[in-house]
Protein backbone atom coordinates (compact mmCIF):
# COMPACT_ATOMS: atom_id res chain seq x y z
CA UNK A 1 0.00 0.00 0.00
CA UNK A 2 1.37 3.49 -1.07
CA UNK A 3 1.35 6.25 1.67
CA UNK A 4 -1.04 8.41 -0.11
CA UNK A 5 -3.50 5.44 0.15
CA UNK A 6 -2.69 5.25 4.24
CA UNK A 7 -3.11 8.65 4.18
CA UNK A 8 -6.60 9.20 2.86
CA UNK A 9 -7.48 6.03 5.01
CA UNK A 10 -6.63 7.62 8.27
CA UNK A 11 -8.17 11.09 6.70
CA UNK A 12 -11.44 9.18 6.47
CA UNK A 13 -11.06 7.52 9.92
CA UNK A 14 -10.77 11.23 10.97
CA UNK A 15 -13.88 12.37 9.63
CA UNK A 16 -16.53 9.21 9.66
CA UNK A 17 -15.08 7.51 12.85
CA UNK A 18 -17.81 6.73 15.66
CA UNK A 19 -16.84 5.11 18.66
CA UNK A 20 -18.78 1.66 18.86
CA UNK A 21 -19.22 1.94 22.87
CA UNK A 22 -20.06 5.94 23.43
CA UNK A 23 -20.90 7.24 19.87
CA UNK A 24 -18.35 9.46 20.35
CA UNK A 25 -17.24 11.67 17.40
CA UNK A 26 -13.65 13.47 19.02
CA UNK A 27 -10.85 10.95 17.52
CA UNK A 28 -7.58 12.55 16.30
CA UNK A 29 -4.77 11.68 14.50
CA UNK A 30 -2.76 10.98 18.04
CA UNK A 31 -5.99 8.51 18.90
CA UNK A 32 -4.73 6.16 16.18
CA UNK A 33 -1.95 3.59 16.02
CA UNK A 34 -1.43 1.59 13.19
CA UNK A 35 -0.65 -1.68 14.27
CA UNK A 36 0.36 -3.90 11.59
CA UNK A 37 0.31 -2.76 7.51
CA UNK A 38 0.63 -5.67 4.54
CA UNK A 39 -0.39 -5.65 1.07
CA UNK A 40 -3.67 -3.81 1.30
CA UNK A 41 -4.37 -4.34 4.08
CA UNK A 42 -4.06 -2.46 7.15
CA UNK A 43 -5.02 -3.05 11.21
CA UNK A 44 -5.45 -0.22 13.26
CA UNK A 45 -5.97 0.68 17.19
CA UNK A 46 -8.04 3.59 17.80
CA UNK A 47 -8.18 4.93 21.21
CA UNK A 48 -11.68 7.16 21.76
CA UNK A 49 -10.69 9.77 23.70
CA UNK A 50 -14.03 10.78 25.28
CA UNK A 51 -14.75 7.20 26.76
CA UNK A 52 -11.04 6.02 27.05
CA UNK A 53 -11.60 2.33 25.19
CA UNK A 54 -9.38 0.75 22.66
CA UNK A 55 -11.42 -0.38 19.48
CA UNK A 56 -9.95 -2.74 16.54
CA UNK A 57 -10.44 -1.87 12.95
CA UNK A 58 -9.14 -4.22 10.04
CA UNK A 59 -9.20 -1.99 6.77
CA UNK A 60 -8.59 -3.11 3.93
CA UNK A 61 -7.87 -0.77 0.20
CA UNK A 62 -9.17 -2.68 -2.99
CA UNK A 63 -8.39 -0.23 -5.97
CA UNK A 64 -10.84 -1.06 -9.22
CA UNK A 65 -10.44 0.04 -12.58
CA UNK A 66 -13.82 1.28 -13.27
CA UNK A 67 -12.94 2.13 -17.13
CA UNK A 68 -13.44 -1.58 -18.13
CA UNK A 69 -16.30 -2.24 -16.35
CA UNK A 70 -20.08 -3.23 -17.92
CA UNK A 71 -22.34 -0.24 -16.62
CA UNK A 72 -24.54 -3.43 -15.38
CA UNK A 73 -21.01 -4.09 -12.95
CA UNK A 74 -20.85 -0.47 -11.91
CA UNK A 75 -24.50 0.29 -11.18
CA UNK A 76 -24.18 -3.26 -8.52
CA UNK A 77 -20.91 -1.63 -7.13
CA UNK A 78 -22.75 1.26 -6.68
CA UNK A 79 -26.00 -0.42 -4.87
CA UNK A 80 -23.23 -2.82 -2.71
CA UNK A 81 -21.66 0.63 -1.85
CA UNK A 82 -25.14 2.18 -0.84
CA UNK A 83 -26.34 -0.64 1.24
CA UNK A 84 -22.35 -0.25 3.23
CA UNK A 85 -23.02 3.41 3.81
CA UNK A 86 -26.80 2.79 4.90
CA UNK A 87 -25.12 0.02 7.61
CA UNK A 88 -22.32 1.95 8.85
CA UNK A 89 -23.72 5.17 8.98
CA UNK A 90 -20.69 7.05 7.16
CA UNK A 91 -20.65 9.66 4.92
CA UNK A 92 -19.17 7.86 2.21
CA UNK A 93 -19.72 8.89 -1.27
CA UNK A 94 -21.05 6.47 -3.86
CA UNK A 95 -21.40 8.94 -6.88
CA UNK A 96 -20.67 7.73 -10.41
CA UNK A 97 -20.37 11.08 -12.26
CA UNK A 98 -16.73 11.05 -12.43
CA UNK A 99 -17.52 7.90 -14.47
CA UNK A 100 -20.55 9.14 -16.44
CA UNK A 101 -18.32 12.87 -17.57
CA UNK A 102 -16.03 11.03 -19.83
CA UNK A 103 -18.35 8.62 -21.05
CA UNK A 104 -18.94 8.81 -25.42
CA UNK A 105 -22.55 7.45 -26.35
CA UNK A 106 -23.16 5.58 -28.47
CA UNK A 107 -25.42 8.06 -30.36
CA UNK A 108 -22.79 10.14 -30.72
CA UNK A 109 -20.58 8.12 -32.37
CA UNK A 110 -23.11 6.98 -34.84
CA UNK A 111 -23.96 10.47 -35.81
CA UNK A 112 -20.46 11.41 -36.60
CA UNK A 113 -20.24 8.44 -38.55
CA UNK A 114 -23.59 9.35 -40.40
CA UNK A 115 -22.09 13.17 -41.29
CA UNK A 116 -18.55 11.33 -42.53
CA UNK A 117 -20.46 9.28 -45.01
CA UNK A 118 -22.54 11.76 -45.93
CA UNK A 119 -19.26 13.96 -47.08
CA UNK A 120 -17.68 10.83 -48.27
CA UNK A 121 -15.56 11.27 -45.34
CA UNK A 122 -13.16 8.18 -43.16
CA UNK A 123 -11.61 7.70 -40.87
CA UNK A 124 -8.15 7.40 -42.08
CA UNK A 125 -8.92 11.30 -43.42
CA UNK A 126 -8.76 12.04 -39.48
CA UNK A 127 -4.76 10.97 -39.14
CA UNK A 128 -3.57 11.99 -42.60
CA UNK A 129 -2.42 15.27 -43.47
Amino acid sequence: MNFGMLKNMVENLLTSYKCPFCSGTNIGEKNIDIVWAAGNTVNIDMHCPTCKKHFMAKTEVVQIDATNLSPEKLWQIQQSLFALKGKLGWNLDVSMDVLKKNQIKDESILGLREEMQKKDFNASDLFSE
